[in-house]
């Protein structure tokens, strides 16, 4: 089974779902399976992924993600090493309101974080290993006379709980207020427990979620028998390709290492997400909104109504990719009254461009109020499958420039393309990119996304990210502060390590 197999790109579903006021808390165990993801119920406490006496030290981390208005918390174990297979112990979120805003509103989410992040961190805590079973220990249950090593237990609820290692924080970019929030209970959690604290980019952490789907594969062929165990190596290696799409930010990045990622192509007005959102508001009739109750994602909707299914994963979207650039910036011409013109149609520039389309379909449902729901469905097809190609022709671009005749070879090496962020939920989206690779010659660069529950906002990959820059020997300051904006690539204000806070310690030691 190889690594692509287990990273799929059409998969899953949550599987409980439990609504409250204001709140939508998700609780799922990651499980892969070849072209087939399918997220399951967590219990509270997961012995089988809990570190056994023979066995190697396990890093652990408790997580926090609060940058937009989705409050999460996770706890990851890992095996010490670049090849260390992963254990998700827990991964919980909760999402403020926003049907009443249509969309996020800063001062609904700041009091969502505020009202929620406590409670899901001592659900966390109640989640992490039993002191017990680390190696050396000899503890039992409400027993504090024990050998155990004091400074590295937490006791919760009378039963000894291992300490995690460190703190994982989003430091940025996101919503001021709301990063502030997850920031300053982390700070507290590693003051209290007298740990490192680590504060990572939101963006960083999307582009390395695909690897921490492959060590938490690992994590489960560990334990299966020696001739059905693979490489335990995270995949995809670098160099790859990464394409960050969600409702704060569209970014092509050439991802060569851990703390380097270059931007090929970026946004100059809005988010491809925040467009559709938008757009989504215009186009899906007001009645189907207001079934979807008080947390709308819209965009998701979007997708949802221009393809209805009662099983989505088998949707046939009858799509043809454009064969030559000359078949993709043609405008479309509806059978009705109107027509959609491909963002960008007429440049080669290695821009993303969103606000021209927005507005385009912001007027033709303005002067349509009354378009009927099956004029509607193909308004919303049209939007989307137009949009998606403009995006993958900036990726063919930058291949285009790599590898075609006189090539710079900048993208040498590079064989997988990540498709990472809220947006990279959309089926959709990854079929026309398959699609428009495979048929402009480009099939052996293979597409990797994580699973639904990954690619919008989690603490799951917020701690792995903290993993990888920890075992990399980054450390960082409780005296930092949020960050509203903070660049991947390392040619724009030095990137992720040229912001203030940055200690290493393997530096100073060597």
């Amino acid at each position: 089974m190889n690594a692509t197999c287990l990273l799929p790109i059409w998969s899953g579903s949550l599987t409980r779902i439990c609504r409250k006021p204001r709140l939508q808390v998700r609780n799922f165990q990651l499980l892969s399976q070849p072209r087939h993801f399918l997220p399951t119920p967590l219990p509270p406490r997961c012995r089988q992924f809990s570190s056994q006496p023979t066995r190697c030290r396990r890093l652990l981390t408790l997580a926090i993600e609060t940058s937009c208005d989705d409050t999460c918390v996770a706890v990851l174990e890992k095996d010490v090493g670049p090849k260390g297979a992963a254990s998700l112990l827990f991964n919980e979120k909760a999402t403020s309101a926003n049907r009443s805003y249509q969309g996020v509103h800063p001062v609904v989410a700041l009091q969502s974080h505020m009202e929620y992040i406590s409670g899901l961190v001592q659900e966390a805590m109640r989640a992490l290993p039993d002191a017990s079973e680390n190696k050396g220990t000899n503890s039992k249950d409400g027993d504090r006379n024990t050998n155990i090593e004091k400074e590295k237990v937490l006791w919760i609820d009378g039963k000894a709980r291992r300490k995690p290692d460190f703190v994982t924080v989003t430091r940025g970019p996101g919503i001021l207020s709301s990063l502030t929030i997850g920031l300053n209970t982390a700070k507290g959690l590693a003051v209290g427990w007298d740990v490192p604290l680590l504060g990572v980019n939101h963006m960083q952490a999307h582009a390395l979620t695909p690897r921490l789907v492959s060590a938490l594969e690992a994590g489960k062929q560990e334990r299966a028998p020696e001739d059905k165990k693979g490489n335990l190596e995270p995949t995809p290696t670098f160099p790859f390709l990464s394409l960050l799409v969600s409702g704060g930010h569209s970014l092509l990045l050439l991802s060569k290492s851990l703390n380097d990622h270059t931007i090929l192509a970026e946004a100059t007005n809005i988010a491809i997400g925040d467009m559709l959102d938008k757009c989504a508001r215009a186009i899906v009739p007001p009645s189907v909104i207001a079934a979807s109750g008080d947390i709308v994602v819209y965009g998701a909707l979007l997708e949802r109504f221009a393809f209805p299914s009662t099983d989505p994963s088998t949707v046939d979207f009858h799509y043809t990719p454009p064969a030559k650039r000359i078949d993709e910036i043609q405008n479309f011409e509806s059978e009705y009254d109107w027509f959609l013109r491909p963002p960008l149609a007429e440049s080669r520039a290695m821009q993303l461009e969103f606000c021209g389309m927005n507005g385009l379909v912001l007027k033709i449902m303005q002067d349509r109020p009354d378009m009927d729901v099956e004029q509607r469905r193909v308004l919303a097809r049209e939007t989307m499958r137009l949009t998606f190609e403009h995006l993958g022709s900036r990726i063919l671009f930058a291949l285009e420039k790599s590898e075609g005749r006189g090539g710079d070879k900048s993208l040498s090496g590079v064989r997988t393309l990540v498709v990472a962020g809220g947006v990279a939920s959309n089926r959709y989206l990854m079929h026309i990119l398959r699609a428009m690779l495979d048929a402009r010659g480009y099939g052996h660069i293979e597409i990797v996304s994580p699973p639904l529950s990954l690619c919008t906002d989690n603490a799951a990959m917020i701690a792995w990210a903290g993993m990888e820059m920890y075992e990399a020997g980054w450390r960082t300051g409780l005296d930092v502060l949020a960050m509203r904006k903070w660049p991947l690539d390392p040619n724009v204000d030095g990137g992720i390590l040229g912001v203030a806070g940055w200690t290493n310690v393997q530096e100073k030691t060597s």
